[in-house]
Formats: structure tokens, C-alpha cells, sequence
């Protein structure tokens, strides 16, 4: 809409979002960012399936996810600078469709959620090589979305 021209001649803009836990019929109002930008991660980790018997036969990416999923909150404790207002939160886990059997691959998906371009780029980062290194470190790949 910036780019069309829409916002010329414009000198407030006031942006309204359902929060639960405001009273209803309150109004509030601050200078500077009070929503988070949302970015989308989506994490696949690839492995090798096989027997539950033999599982040294195989690449497992549950257990690769699981560590990917355990390092990813470090992030927040060693990564980034404890005065960035930010969460990156894992909503979903997925893999594997029976009891005796190793599939071949693991999903994850959540949300960052920051107020800042810079804390963003260095979260992203710190995703990446965790996801990669940790994954190869396990014997399996990582597709990352984000």
C-alpha cells in the first residue's frame, strides 16, 4: 500500500488486534511497536527409516529432531542479547505413523515472534546452523523454512 501511494499525506496510523486478556471495551494506545512481525519456521529433518530392532541400521530423525528441538532453546539464553523482547516457540512435532517402525523423516513448524530487523536476521542465523550442524551431527539432513 506504501509503494501504491496509499499512505501519502498520511501522518498517524492506529492499528486495532484482539488481545484476550485486555478487558473488553478497553482501549490502548503506545508510541513505537506493540505487535510482534511473525515469521514461520518450518523444520524437516531427514533420516533413514528402518526396523525398531535394528536401530543402529538407520538414520534416525526423531532423535535428531529431538536434539534440533532441545539446542533451538538455547538461543534465547546464548544467542541474542537478554534486552531483545522476542520468543521463538515449536508448536508442532510430527513423524512417524507406528510403533516398531523408524520413518524416514521428522517435521517441526513454529513462530518467532520480534520486534526488531536486527534480532531477527541473528535468530534466523542461529536456526539455521543449529538445525543444520545438529541434524548432520545425528547421520541426518535438514530442510528449513523460515
Amino acid at each position: 500500500m506504501v509503494k501504491e501511494g496509499c499512505m501519502e499525506n498520511v501522518d498517524e496510523v492506529y492499528g486495532f488486534h484482539n488481545i484476550p486478556n485486555f478487558d473488553e471495551g478497553d482501549i490502548r494506545v503506545c508510541e513505537g511497536a506493540f505487535f510482534a512481525a511473525v515469521t514461520r519456521v518450518e523444520i524437516k529433518i531427514k533420516g533413514q527409516g528402518g526396523h525398531g530392532s535394528t536401530p543402529h541400521k538407520l538414520r534416525d530423525p526423531i532423535a535428531a529432531a529431538n536434539a534440533v528441538y532441545q539446542t533451538l532453546h538455547t538461543i534465547k539464553s546464548r544467542s541474542i542479547d537478554s534486552r531483545e523482547n522476542w520468543v521463538f516457540t515449536i508448536c508442532q512435532m510430527t513423524s512417524g505413523s507406528t510403533f516398531n517402525v523408524f520413518p524416514d523423516d521428522a517435521f517441526m513448524q513454529g513462530t518467532i515472534r520480534s520486534y526488531s530487523e536486527e534480532a531477527l536476521v541473528r535468530i534466523k542465523e542461529r536456526i539455521t546452523d543449529i538445525c543444520h550442524n545438529t541434524a548432520k551431527a545425528m547421520g541426518c539432513e535438514c530442510e528449513l523454512n523460515l
